[in-house]
């Protein structure tokens, strides 16, 4: 496992960057497929991407620290916090874009998960490096 570790963090950063998006975006749909199961919330689809969005924030900034950031020297509630941050925004308007499309659009809550992890992936890759793991 160790040396699968050390040649993944071989890798070009960017490229690291984006595997490691799409480890967490598999083990995000996981955690929404389960979370929007249990869930009794109405609307059970945008209150799934709430809960589950919050939640994969602090896996997918475990993630990047330690697959696609390890030489950076962030101090880890620092970056986490500026991780919430940082998605704040885009999860506020992924439940606001993930209600629209599942409430008002009718539109299956599965194509709408992917639609909003699509800009909160933007988001993402703009600001990630420059803001979350920014050496102060």
């Amino acid at each position: 496992m160790n040396s699968i570790i050390f040649a993944y963090r071989k890798l070009h950063e960017n490229t690291r960057m984006v595997l490691t998006a799409i480890i967490g975006a598999l083990l995000g749909l996981i955690t929404y497929e389960i979370i929007y199961f249990l869930n009794p919330i109405v609307p059970k689809a945008s209150s799934s991407w709430f809960i589950a969005s919050t939640v994969n924030i602090a896996r997918q900034h475990g993630l990047h620290r330690w697959l696609t950031f390890h030489s950076y020297k962030t101090k880890y509630w620092e970056s986490l916090i500026r991780a919430y941050i940082m998605y704040s925004g885009s999860l506020f308007f992924g439940v606001g874009l993930n209600w629209l499309l599942t409430e008002v659009m009718f539109v299956n809550h599965r194509i709408a998960w992917v639609c909003c992890l699509i800009i909160t992936a933007l988001i993402s890759f703009l600001f990630l490096k420059r803001y979350v793991f920014k050496t102060i």
